[in-house]
């Protein structure tokens, strides 16, 4: 196979000084949401302390990443039915409403409500904003464009857990949600004014049975890989009974999907294997992957190397800067259908190997070499953080754009937090289990209780042990991760060749088409 089907040519793209404005406006509009969550877990305890709610204190994260899921998958189909500019100003304003309301929060009930408020439409955003750039950027550059837009969740990384305490330790957590909304509200006035797009509604009834099928299967799975190995064992009750409920919603949604005329997720798309394996790789490198690194190497760094905890995001820029860096190139070179499964492959590949490189590492690994492993998984992250959701748009059918990209951001949303649950319950179980296996006095240490300051206060014997602990769980989760990173690479292989080559010329058919037209 070397082309994918040719799909119904794309709308009337922009381009010069009005596409970048128009670029301002949703990054404006981006921001704002990328940052809440890192700012908000800063935040957490202030928040619980002065709310009185420090055994809901969870919820804060987790109510806002849930909604975000069901939020991803559900601006896609809608866009597509109802129009993207109408869906997008609706997902803003919905977000800036919870912002609000959080801001105002008098209560733990009232701040998780608002929190869930606040992910719906800030999963909403994030599809729309990626399906209106495949509306508005000309096919050769619509990679570069979606570089940009995904280097802001790196940058997002770096500085939100400084923004969080800045803004806390000064203004007051309560300012966290309430500077939301100026940005917010320039967005808005940004995208009503500017976003032109051609009318191509589908109409049709909201497909409410899929939506509610797998609102409930992506809560109930991400519950399940939350609780499991952390909150409770994996063989609870209450994981076994998430798992169930998540797996019959998914059987539901199988038989509605294939029976409603506007599906939310259709099936066809996975019937196109270039949909497919990129979808794969989302799943696996910027969901599980990525989202494993980010939550558990700050504690190697912290536990094992004696790195300060003060500024956490900082111990990630080796990887992060190399991931911006390589996806600003990479958003440069993939201008061509051919040069999208090369990406694939070497990002995969360089991702897999970095991986294996950081499951090598052991107490006595120097910084610079933690450092430099770290920087080459950023590297393989970069080239895959945009390339495969741009060959989704472009080997989708222009009417299923919106649909295909918010299953795409669906998928990698699951996969981020599949990779904490699992990847991260391998981390704490190995770090355990190693712990019980050198000594009873170390056996009584809580593994969820192994803070930086606590662990500097036990005596050197014992926190050479946590060390040797900590070393053990991260080489575990890592060389589990470099599994799943060579699963990437075998779906990268299976790109088709030229993959959307015949619809970008549809493309710039049209566009030329449309220039000699005025």
């Amino acid at each position: 196979m070397t082309v994918a089907p040719p799909r119904t040519p794309s709308p009337r793209t922009r381009s010069g000084p009005h596409l970048g404005l128009i670029m301002i406006s949703l990054i404006l509009a981006l921001v704002p949401l990328q940052l809440d969550g890192l700012v908000a877990a800063t935040a957490a305890p202030t928040i619980a302390g002065e709310l009185g709610g420090f055994g809901q204190i969870a919820w804060i994260a987790t109510t806002y990443l849930l909604t975000m899921a069901v939020g991803t998958i559900t601006a896609g189909r809608i866009g597509d039915m109802f129009g993207r500019k109408t869906t997008l100003l609706t997902a803003l304003l919905i977000f800036l409403a919870g912002s609000a309301a959080a801001g105002l929060a008098g209560s733990m009930a009232w701040l998780i409500t608002a929190r869930a408020i606040q992910g719906l439409g800030g999963g909403m955003v994030l599809t729309t904003l990626m399906a209106v750039i495949a509306d508005v950027a000309p096919p050769d550059k619509r990679s570069r464009y979606q570089s940009v837009m995904g280097a802001v969740a790196p940058i997002s990384m770096i500085i939100g857990p400084w923004i969080g305490g800045l803004v806390t330790e000064h203004l007051g957590w309560r300012w966290i949600f309430l500077l939301n909304l100026p940005l917010v509200t320039i967005a808005v006035i940004g995208v009503a004014i500017l976003l032109k797009l051609p009318s191509r509604r589908t109409g049709g009834r909201v497909d409410i049975g899929g939506l509610t099928a797998l609102s409930i299967a992506s809560t109930a799975i991400v519950l399940a890989m939350t609780w499991g190995g952390h909150q409770y064992a994996w063989d609870s009750p209450q994981v076994i009974g998430a798992a169930v409920v998540g797996l019959l919603a998914l059987l539901a949604l199988l038989i509605i999907e294939r029976r409603t005329a506007h599906p939310v997720m259709p099936p066809q798309l996975f019937g196109n294997r270039a949909v497919l394996v990129s979808m794969v790789i989302m799943f696996l490198s910027t969901g599980a992957i990525m989202m494993a690194a980010m939550n558990y190497l700050p504690i190697f760094l912290q536990l094992v190397q004696g790195q300060s905890a003060s500024n956490s995001g900082l111990l990630l820029l080796p990887m992060l800067l190399s991931a911006i860096a390589v996806s600003m190139i990479t958003g440069l070179f993939t201008t061509q259908p051919g040069r999208f499964r090369p990406a694939l492959i070497i990002g995969t590949s360089v991702l897999a190997v970095a991986c294996g490189l950081l499951a090598t590492m052991d107490t006595g690994t120097s910084s610079w070499l933690t450092g430099a492993y770290m920087a080459l998984v950023g590297v393989g992250l970069g080239m895959l953080f945009q390339t495969p959701l741009v060959l989704i748009q472009n080997a989708s059918p222009a009417g299923e754009v919106g649909a295909a990209t918010g299953s795409a951001m669906f998928l990698r949303t699951i996969g981020g937090s599949i990779g904490v649950g699992a990847l991260g319950s391998l981390f704490t179980g190995t770090l355990a289990g190693h712990l019980t296996d050198h000594g009873a006095a170390a056996g009584r240490t809580d593994p969820a209780a192994l803070t930086p300051a606590q662990v500097h206060g036990l005596p050197d014997q014992l926190q050479q042990l946590i060390a040797q602990a900590t070393a053990a769980g991260t080489s575990a989760m890592f060389w589990a991760a470099c599994a799943a990173a060579v699963v990437a690479v075998v779906a990268a292989l299976l790109v088709p060749r030229l993959v959307g080559g015949h619809q970008q010329r549809a493309d710039e058919k049209l566009i030329k088409v449309e220039a000699d037209q005025g």
